[in-house]
């Protein structure tokens, strides 16, 4: 399966850099495609708030055209009680790694990534792929096309803080100018203090929303149909392993946050 990223950023002139063009294309083993569907846990008792974001969730599927799961007795998220999300503070330092291995993967320039890493301070900020990423000497194309893909993650997380009104449906790419620009603006310690992590209610209605859609891309793919709703299937991939991470789904750390379904 190929997993494609076009993206083109809106030019602008900040203090250290000023973002281009990055596309690629290339064969990438993680496709979420492929990944099968996993045996769920067929005999939940739902609690009110888990039943009734089911049903709001399904209710946008249908608006749109793509299937539901039929089983009532599983796919669900935790409910709000069971659920602690990261502290804003992660979440912060989570999108500013992740704003970096976006530009990275963009091509930009050693010296300018090296002045935003003195800056905001990155390189403590990174996960062990990440780093391990961010240090090779020659880097694959497939950690460069990851790298690209992350932007959809740190769109996520720009939501989560308040940064971005909504989660547009995700049939398409987010606008990666406009996001890296809203870092840029501020600095971090702006970022920081301006942020405000949206409530546990809010994440998790987003949370179920994207397993449902996911699930549905997988089905799909296995079943050998289109994708439906227009789905994009590796911005709802992103966004759930963002959403996972978040509200620490099994507490996974960022490398092994798994988006299953």
């Amino acid at each position: 399966m190929k997993r494609t990223r076009n993206l083109l950023a809106t030019a602008f002139m900040l203090t250290i850099l000023s973002c281009g063009q990055g596309e690629a294309d290339s064969t990438n083993t993680d496709d979420p495609s492929d990944t099968p569907v996993t045996v769920p846990v067929t005999n939940i008792s739902a609690t009110k708030d888990q039943s009734e974001r089911r049903a709001r969730s399904e209710a946008i599927c249908k608006a749109n055209g793509i299937p539901v799961y039929k089983n009532p007795n599983s796919l669900f998220v935790e409910p709000e009680e069971k659920v602690t999300l990261r502290t804003q503070d992660e979440v912060v330092d989570r999108a500013l790694a992740l704003c970096y291995i976006g530009l990275k993967s963009e091509g930009l320039g050693q010296e300018q990534l090296d002045k935003m890493d003195k800056d905001y301070g990155i390189s403590a900020k990174l996960s062990p792929n990440e780093k391990a990423y961010a240090t090779a000497k020659q880097a694959t194309e497939q950690q460069k096309i990851d790298g690209l893909w992350r932007y959809e993650s740190l769109h996520v997380l720009l939501w989560a803080l308040g940064y971005v009104d909504s989660l547009s449906f995700p049939d398409k790419i987010c606008n990666v100018g406009d996001d890296v620009k809203i870092i840029y603006e501020l600095k971090e310690s702006g970022f920081r203090q301006k942020a405000r992590l949206r409530s546990k209610k809010e994440i998790l209605d987003q949370a179920d929303l994207i397993l449902r859609f996911d699930w549905a891309c997988v089905s799909a793919n296995l079943e050998g149909k289109p994708m439906p709703g227009r789905l994009d299937k590796g911005v709802v991939f992103e966004r759930h392993h963002t959403l996972n991470w978040l509200i620490q789904y099994m507490n996974q750390n960022w490398d092994d946050v798994t988006t299953d379904t």
